[in-house]
């Protein structure tokens, strides 16, 4: 089943998914479609989020000072 959905994309976008569906001979529909269909599967296959690593990431800066003397 179909159903319309709109959003809005920086213009750099549109142009490029416009440019790719002239180039593939694939609408822009299709490539959405593929484009959400990867992200769904990279989501799936990675369980550390980005925030969870942005966290993380932040966390061990800040303790780095402290990390090093304890690995003295």
């Amino acid at each position: 089943m179909l159903a319309k959905y709109s959003t809005q994309l920086p213009a750099k976008r549109i142009q490029t998914l416009k440019r790719l569906s002239q180039q593939t001979r694939i609408p822009q529909s299709a490539l959405l479609d593929e484009a959400i269909q990867l992200l769904e599967a990279q989501y799936a296959n990675d369980i550390v989020t980005p925030e969870f690593r942005r966290i993380v990431d932040q966390v061990i800066k800040e303790d780095l000072p402290a990390l090093r003397r304890l690995a003295k």
